[in-house]
């Protein structure tokens, strides 16, 4: 059932190259829909069925003007899979840039995001599926820029969940622990990764929440705990 849902639909994968995103972006693919990429750097050998949208993404005006161009088209499903992680380091000791970054990459950037493509999603009676993080529920000594940044994400979903309500569009977020990345298992090498939440996983699960099946849910934020 899953597997035919996505013929004829079109969605917008944010963070198509990272660990999450391109692993969501295949699986739409797969399961026939038209995918939008919207990424950073050019692709080296994009798949000839892939839209790709390519910008710095860098303040207010680069990212409308790439939503502009994913608008040219149907939005069924918005994914934010884009973030960046920092910790480890007490709030005297964070670098005004690292903060900066974490809070343009986990808050500003989907805000804009969403500012520009939530219209077409109304129109599409579409999902948006937006990554989170459990830190910012859950928070950790030498977490605050990353907490602080990924709970403003929070509240923006749930913002935003009130006001799509009744408009049959979605918003809603996933809240991974940590993710099995490279990244990670270089981080915690003493760690058991199998205890984490693996990519493939987490990526059914946004599928899922863009499903026209999920449509009463909304402005949700589920953690995504893994084994831990």
């Amino acid at each position: 059932m899953m597997s035919e849902s996505w013929h004829g639909r079109r969605a917008v994968v944010v963070g198509a190259q990272g660990g999450v995103g391109k692993v969501i972006s295949q699986k739409l693919r797969q399961r026939g829909a038209h995918v939008v990429a919207m990424v950073r750097k050019p692709y080296t050998d994009p798949a000839a069925d892939l839209e790709v949208v390519l910008s710095p993404l860098s303040d207010q005006a680069s990212v409308l003007e790439a939503c502009r161009q994913v608008a040219r088209g149907p939005v069924d499903a918005l994914f934010v899979a884009s973030g960046a992680y920092a910790g480890g380091t007490a709030i005297e000791a964070t670098p005004a840039d690292v903060f900066e970054h974490l809070l343009w990459t986990n808050a500003r950037l989907p805000y804009y995001l969403l500012q520009g493509l939530v219209g077409p999603l109304r129109e599409q009676k579409g999902r948006a599926v937006l990554i989170g993080a459990l830190a910012a529920e859950e928070p950790r000594a030498g977490q605050a820029a990353y907490a602080m940044a990924k709970a403003a994400l929070h509240s923006m979903v749930r913002s935003a969940g009130r006001e799509l309500q009744g408009s049959g569009a979605t918003i809603n977020a996933l809240l991974p622990s940590v993710i099995d990345s490279p990244e990670n298992r270089q981080a915690m090498p003493k760690t058991d990764p199998s205890l984490w939440v693996s990519p493939g996983r987490l990526a059914e699960l946004a599928l899922t929440l863009a499903d026209p099946a999920a449509r009463d849910l909304q402005g949700a934020l589920i953690p995504v705990r893994g084994r831990l």
